[in-house]
């Protein structure tokens, strides 16, 4: 059921069936156009969830745009399913550039024969081809996206929506900001009781590092209502982005310890020497496709630990291995 935050906007829970993050926040504002933000998966549980929804609120999707926060397939998923002639889909110039390499097969190969050099085995990447989310529910091949820039203005149900890129949990994430009411739209920046995924992307070096600027950046800006794309808890942005500050320090000490423990380890190593919020016994225990996500989140604090001069990356006959250098800087 839709439920109503203000006058014209509205929150849709769509179920992220099989993931642990469980659902999704679409947002809708409603007006002379509608926007709706974000969509869930390409799949049928997703589907049905939001169209019921949006029937609900009485939308007229022949005049519905859609705003996609990034590029993540629970966030793009159904877009272009949903989208009707003559209304657009809106995302930032970077991700969307992503998304068009993202929906081939070609990109997903090469991703994979990456991962096989971070300590993966080829058995698991062909394992996993076919049944990655991230790869499988993706969104049609599509090339009438409307790519936004940082400061970019929309204008729905009298609102107007200023673009703030916010990049780091993908390469061109993106928050709207209603400046009038105070609402930030946070998409998966800034999440409460999860904390955002940071990975490794060969668009994007050192990830990490530039999540860390995106928070910093937008740390101080008046919110009174943040709307995050997962789970319903909401909070004060300045306190939150705080948390996740020191969360990830946590995370590059524990990254650090575990290199020195380990010196010579693979990424897939290290990713299984780590603590992790899941439900398994031991990494092995690791669904695979969280085996991937975890790798990729360990290889974001790897690339950050590197450029602090604290560790390196070498490769032996194809098998990059990290050791630690003794000459620290501050995290």
């Amino acid at each position: 059921m839709a439920e109503q935050i203000a006058q014209g906007l509205y929150r849709l829970e769509i179920p992220l069936v099989g993931s642990p993050l469980k659902t999704l926040n679409s947002y809708l504002i409603t007006g002379e156009r509608n926007l709706l933000i974000d969509t869930g998966f390409r799949e049928e549980s997703c589907r049905t969830a939001i169209v019921a929804q949006l029937q609900e609120c009485g939308v007229d999707m022949d005049k519905t745009d859609i705003f996609l926060t990034h590029v993540h397939t629970d966030h793009t998923g159904l877009s272009t399913d949903l989208i009707r002639p003559g209304c657009q889909i809106y995302i930032s110039r970077v991700d969307g550039e992503v998304l068009t390499q993202r929906c081939t097969d070609a990109f997903w190969r090469m991703r994979y024969e990456n991962m096989i050099r971070e300590g993966f085995t080829r058995q698991e990447m062909e394992d996993l081809f076919g049944q990655n989310p991230a790869q499988d529910m993706a969104p049609l091949i599509y090339d009438g996206y409307a790519f936004l820039e940082d400061g970019d203005i929309l204008h729905y149900g009298g609102r107007r929506l200023r673009c703030i890129l916010t990049p780091g949990h993908s390469p061109g994430h993106m928050c709207l900001y209603d400046e009038t009411e105070e609402i930030l739209f946070s998409g998966d920046h800034i999440l409460f009781h999860i904390t955002p995924n940071i990975t490794r992307w060969e668009e994007m070096p050192n990830a990490l590092g530039t999540y860390l600027e995106s928070l910093r950046a937008l740390r101080d800006l008046p919110v009174k209502t943040l709307l995050p794309a997962h789970r319903e808890k909401t909070g004060e942005l300045r306190a939150r982005t705080d948390e996740l500050l020191s969360h990830h320090h946590r995370r590059l000490e524990d990254t650090l310890r575990t290199v020195r423990d380990m010196p010579g380890s693979t990424a897939y190593e290290i990713a299984g020497a780590m603590r992790w919020k899941i439900r398994c016994r031991s990494w092995e225990d690791f669904p695979l496709a969280q085996k991937f996500f975890a790798v990729g989140e360990a290889l974001s604090h790897l690339d950050h630990l590197a450029v602090l001069g604290q560790v390196e990356e070498i490769c032996k006959d194809g098998t990059m291995y990290w050791y630690p250098i003794s000459s620290e800087k501050e995290t």
